[in-house]
């Protein structure tokens, strides 16, 4: 069994395919960026390099943009949080608040000084999520993202 599914059950939840929109504005309400996504995420057993948790993100911009990206990341345990550090990219913690409410901090290896606050919402349903990013250079608010998706797999 993996350990996702054994410390983070809540987590554990969120296994499958995701797709949504990223809308990205600022504190005035601006919009900077969207884009629509599908997600994969995935619990790989321990032992397959120390991998627990993988997610593949495919992104596509109204102009006919797409991107696709891989996160790898292992669990490591911290009084009840958990560690996450993702290929070097992204690093943080990770925590399940309550029966349908996770949040993490996390920064990115390539933009110091930038912390993301990040909580999600699973739906009672199991079908829907949201999720909102509080984005922070050098202690100041730059930016949010709204995130709504829905599960179809």
């Amino acid at each position: 069994m993996s350990i996702i599914k054994a410390r983070l059950p809540l987590l554990a939840r969120h296994e499958g395919i995701w797709e949504g929109t990223y809308r990205f504005i600022t504190p005035q309400l601006a919009v900077n960026d969207q884009y629509d996504f599908r997600i994969t995420v995935s619990f790989p057993d321990d032992g397959q390099g120390g991998i627990t948790y993988r997610q593949e993100s495919a992104y596509r911009w109204p102009d006919g943009r797409t991107q696709h990206l891989s996160y790898d990341a292992q669990y490591r345990d911290d009084n009840g949080r958990a560690i996450v550090a993702f290929d070097g990219r992204i690093a943080g913690r990770m925590w399940e608040l309550d029966a349908r409410t996770i949040y993490l901090t996390f920064g990115f290896a390539d933009q110091p000084g930038v912390e993301v606050c990040e909580m999600i919402q699973l739906a009672p349903n199991g079908r829907d999520r949201a999720r909102t990013w509080h984005w922070f250079n050098d202690s100041k608010l730059f930016q949010l993202t709204l995130v709504d998706e829905r599960r179809v797999a």
